[in-house]
């Protein structure tokens, strides 16, 4: 296996395929060859076409219900995860939290953004974004196939704030113990990044678009936990929040 994925990670190439998301008619189910954790351990960028029949499986973590994730969503596996770059609305319809899914790499490009892995297609000349969408109801079908088990509960990984690595992003984490420290002095709504720290006064940072449906509400004061999606952007580690419910005073 380790092979396999070796062999595909070396296969760096500039352009897409645009035949694939052409493809039509049902995909049949199957088997995982790899792990997110495979992927994950072996990714070093740039951004690539994956060129060999690899197929991996996670359960979905997040919810495109409130908008915060737009057009994406992410799933995970054994301590490691890869958000989906889909380009279509109401994901949550299709892939509701807690569903597992298998997902066929090959056509697909593979790139990191805030140190979380993504798949989708090769973003076009000259964009500063890693990967793009794959943006068609065919391609997409192709690509993800539901698993046909039953939605499990989403439980994310307790941390506290000194344990969370760069390996864990694209991963669902819940941090305890924390509280909102602006760094200016005027109480604001959730939209952008918000500072939050531990009692050591180490930090980490929440993020929400402006366009997600909580981004008007207060951040709340007061002792709370938050859970998010993991990001790093080289500097500081980054919780991108699901809904508010993300975020529960303690």
């Amino acid at each position: 296996m380790r092979g396999l994925l070796l062999s595909a990670v070396a296969l760096l190439v500039g352009c897409y395929d645009s035949s694939f998301g052409e493809r039509t008619g049902p995909v049949a189910a199957v088997p995982a060859t790899a792990t997110l954790s495979d992927l994950r351990g072996l990714f070093a960028g740039p951004t690539f076409v994956v060129s060999t029949d690899i197929t991996v499986t996670g359960r979905v973590t997040t919810s495109d219900r409130s908008e915060n994730f737009y057009r994406t969503f992410c799933i995970e596996a054994d301590g490691a995860g890869l958000e989906i770059m889909a380009g279509l609305d109401h994901l949550h319809n299709d892939y509701p939290e807690g569903c597992t899914v298998t997902v066929r790499l090959q056509g697909r490009a593979l790139g990191e953004s805030r140190g979380v892995l993504q798949l989708g297609r090769m973003p076009s000349a000259g964009s500063s974004y890693p990967t793009d969408y794959i943006a068609s109801r065919p391609a997409l079908d192709a690509t993800i196939i539901r698993n046909d088990e039953p939605l499990l509960s989403v439980n994310p990984a307790v941390r506290m704030l000194g344990d969370l690595t760069p390996a864990m992003c694209g991963t669902l984490v819940q941090v305890e113990g924390l509280h909102y420290e602006p760094e200016e002095l005027s109480a604001g709504s959730w939209a952008g990044y918000k500072r939050f720290a531990d009692d050591d006064g180490t930090a980490v940072y929440t993020y929400v678009r402006s366009y997600a449906r909580f981004a008007d509400a207060e951040v709340p004061a007061g002792r709370c936990s938050l859970t998010g999606i993991l990001q790093y952007d080289g500097s500081r580690y980054i919780l991108k929040l699901r809904d508010e419910n993300d975020c529960v005073l303690r």
